[in-house]
């Protein structure tokens, strides 16, 4: 019966965790296999719904009351939403569908009502070594010439940040060595978001729970950045263009004009309507079907100043009320989660439609649940 139980929770939190695998499973099946993008996102959608609808029914049984209030508190939101900025409906109701209802929100709950983090841990960490295969299979392709890469793969390195972060927090030297060769791979073809949120993790590791090391650390990572530009000539040589290490040469790393005149019109759409914003995935209107990519900014068009400033503080609240009440070891997986899940929202993607801010919120609920109940046995 322990066995059982123990299976299921696992089972749990492989499919919420999974998306990952199918990310980087997706881009594979486009570049090394060269099927459709439309193909591969149906693969995904399968691969997708079917464990994760297992998932909902398994905890659904258990916690079934949650359920009912959670979304019956999200479709009354829905609906006010279309009667109130009808203009939305169209994106409102499709992506509602298509993410909100089925994947982030059930993402959350599933994740929230495990019973421990170590078995969220545990799934996270060999899906995270299962992500290395494609990953592999791709790199050995790309070098026998089944395809080439002509520019940076947004979705592949996000896809593989919270892997890589997993990998490397596990301290096993060969994780670690495997999580700097993903690095150094998404440093090449990927974004520069996810490199520099490694980084940071491993910064922040190494002061949080390892500070004997900080000397040797940063003395590493300085002898890493003067090796840059020889990786960088490495790179050209075999037909890659890094768009992170040519941005860092330039001094632009953090710098993007497009996202800051994206960011400019969309507050100027914001202080016309301030208090009551312009309602969930009302962006979409005026950017032709795209969102603002940032959280901030998205919260506030969505609900409006009051609203969307009682909803931020709360999270804002929540996390630092978990992260203090937490030991070393879980304030590290908090932010590791926090880095990997809600920091690429403040510059690409929505919250409304990501899976990874269901599993953020649902990994910070868990180890608040943790810290309470500790709490309570301490008392006693």
């Amino acid at each position: 019966m322990i066995f059982k139980k123990s299976f299921s929770y696992k089972f749990v939190a492989f499919a919420v965790l999974v998306q990952s695998f199918l990310v980087i499973l997706q881009q594979v099946l486009i570049a090394v296999f060269h099927m459709e993008q439309e193909s591969t996102t149906i693969y995904r959608v399968m691969l997708t719904a079917i464990p994760l609808s297992i998932a909902i029914i398994m905890t659904l049984f258990r916690k079934w009351k949650v359920f009912v209030v959670v979304y019956s508190i999200t479709l009354l939101i829905v609906l006010l939403n279309i009667l109130i900025f009808h203009q939305n409906e169209i994106f409102l109701v499709q992506n509602s569908l298509r993410f909100l209802l089925p994947v982030v929100i059930p993402s959350a709950l599933c994740l929230m009502f495990i019973p421990s983090i170590d078995i969220v841990e545990d799934v996270l960490y060999k899906i995270s070594w299962l992500c290395t295969l494609p990953v592999f299979i791709y790199v050995i392709n790309f070098f026998t010439g089944t395809f080439i890469i002509s520019d940076y793969n947004m979705s592949f390195s996000y896809g593989l940040l919270l892997p890589m972060l997993s990998l490397y927090s596990k301290k096993n030297p060969c994780s670690v060595i495997v999580s700097i060769i993903l690095f150094i791979i998404v440093v090449g073809i990927g974004s520069r978001g996810a490199a520099v949120i490694f980084v940071l993790y491993a910064l922040y590791d190494i002061f949080q729970s390892h500070k004997k090391f900080a000397i040797p650390a940063l003395l590493l990572l300085i002898v890493f950045f003067l090796f840059l530009p020889s990786l960088a000539q490495w790179f050209e040589s075999i037909d890659i263009h890094s768009r992170t290490l040519n941005l860092l040469f330039d001094h632009n790393l953090l710098r993007s004009d497009a996202r800051s005149l994206l960011y400019e019109s969309m507050l100027d759409v914001f202080w016309d309507n301030p208090i009551t914003g312009i309602g969930l995935f009302g962006d979409r209107i005026y950017l032709n079907g795209s969102y603002v990519h940032n959280f901030i900014i998205e919260l506030y068009l969505n609900w409006g100043v009051l609203i969307g400033t009682i909803i931020l503080l709360f999270l804002l609240v929540k996390f630092i009320k978990t992260y203090k009440n937490s030991n070393k070891t879980n304030r590290n997986i908090l932010i590791k989660y926090l880095l990997a899940s809600v920091v690429p929202l403040m510059f690409s993607g929505s919250y409304l439609i990501d899976y990874n801010l269901g599993i953020f919120i649902g990994v910070l609920f868990l180890l608040s649940r943790t810290n309470r109940d500790k709490s309570f046995q301490t008392a006693i």
